[in-house]
């Protein structure tokens, strides 16, 4: 058949009008994937992939889904020692730091926000049974290492879930370093760049920053120490992103994320022994940790919290009551408290939309009561008259899960 046949060139012209639909149908959703709304014109104009009759359309799809992220990336702010905000579009909003010196980096939320949380709650939040020691009579300075997939399970595709743009791997946070006075957290994370770079992005208070900057390198301070950690980790990670630079690839990934959090893990470690605090809290940092754990209200709460403050924390099985200006008890199923802390913003709502906080219940409420009182009996705690009773409106509840 001659190749010239204007049947055969009609069919081959319709062929390939179908395919160019195709694609770029297939480049519209790897942009919307990684960060696809107000997409820079030349990002589009860069996407490029190359296909075989060999290639799945599972390889395809996630080849798009890279090349969308480095097109995306190359247009996009990547600003050191701040966190990117995909709802901002931004390293520059007030979403990119921490709004309190003790906050550490908690996530992003589903429209790729930032949200931030103070260190004793991410702990608290996280199960570690070891927060009760940073307000201990000689606080220890604590760390973390914290996965990518608890950072981004809230974030969408439509805001930056698989974007290039400032990819975390993971981090570390830890706290508290107490610099003039004031008990301050940061957060390290190990970011991935359009160019499959490896960094380390320190996210810390202004006053921290300064400290370890200024540090001297023969006082044997806390921030000295963690400044000594925070350079031995850098180091390390210079040649793992050379490497990962050269040799990316989705086969060798689980090998280079392995190496990556090798060096959290050693600087979460190195941070705990280096970085001890030897120096009693001062009289500001104790109020501020009194504050941070309104402990003596914790059976006045109870008292005064109706069914609607009371609630199950299914992550790690304890109780939580909830009073006002943000406190929230815990206790055992016995009736035992264990600890308090102040959930700080819309937390609570977070926790409940989550799923991690639902309500417990009349029935188990009675039946919790009852042996909070049998507990507070027996150690001689009791609680004060009780206000609103379970199960009516207060006018101090929390509300009920959305």
């Amino acid at each position: 058949m001659n190749p010239e046949d204007p049947v055969v060139s009609s069919r081959l012209a319709e062929k390939a009008q179908e395919a160019v639909r195709a694609l770029e149908s297939l480049r519209q959703a790897a942009f919307a994937a990684c960060d696809g709304t107000e997409v820079h014109p030349a990002a589009h104009d860069e996407f490029e992939i190359a296909w075989s009759p060999s290639i799945s359309p599972a390889e395809l799809a996630d080849h798009a889904l890279t090349r969308a992220g480095e097109c995306l990336a190359e247009y996009q702010t990547f600003r050191s020692g701040f966190v990117y905000c995909y709802g901002c579009r931004s390293a520059s909003c007030a979403h990119a730091q921490a709004p309190e010196p003790g906050h550490v980096f908690a996530g992003y939320q589903a429209t790729g926000r930032p949200y931030w949380e103070e260190f004793f709650n991410f702990l608290l939040a996280i199960g570690d049974d070891r927060a009760e020691r940073l307000f201990s009579s000689r606080p220890e300075l604590l760390s973390r290492v914290i996965g990518r997939k608890r950072l981004i399970d809230e974030q969408l595709e439509s805001f930056g879930r698989n974007s290039l743009t400032y990819r975390i791997w993971g981090q570390v946070v830890a706290g508290y370093v107490v610099v003039g006075g004031a008990r301050m957290a940061f957060s390290v994370q190990l970011v991935e760049n359009k160019a499959h770079q490896l960094r380390l992005q320190v996210l810390a208070p202004e006053g921290l920053q300064a400290a370890l900057v200024d540090t001297s390198t023969t006082a044997r301070s806390a921030t000295q120490r963690v400044h000594e950690a925070l350079r031995e980790a850098r180091h390390r990670m210079v040649e793992i992103s050379h490497l990962w630079e050269a040799h990316h690839s989705k086969k060798r990934l689980a090998e280079f994320r392995e190496k990556g959090f090798a060096v959290l893990r050693h600087l979460a470690h190195s941070i705990e022994r280096k970085g001890r605090q030897q120096e009693r809290r001062t009289a500001h940092a104790e109020q501020r940790g009194n504050q941070q754990r309104p402990v003596h209200r914790a059976r006045e709460d109870l008292a005064q919290a109706t069914d609607l403050d009371i609630y199950r924390d299914r992550f790690r099985g304890s109780v939580i009551v909830t009073g006002k200006s943000g406190r929230a008890h815990v206790f055992s199923d016995e009736g035992r408290h264990i600890t308090s802390f102040v959930l700080n913003g819309d937390e609570l709502g977070r926790r409940l939309q989550r799923k991690r906080y639902e309500l417990l219940g009349t029935p188990d409420c009675a039946a919790f009561r009852q042996c909070a009182l049998v507990e507070s009996m027996a150690t001689g705690t009791h609680p004060p008259a009780a206000g609103p009773g379970p199960g009516t409106d207060g006018a101090d509840h929390k509300g009920t899960p959305s």
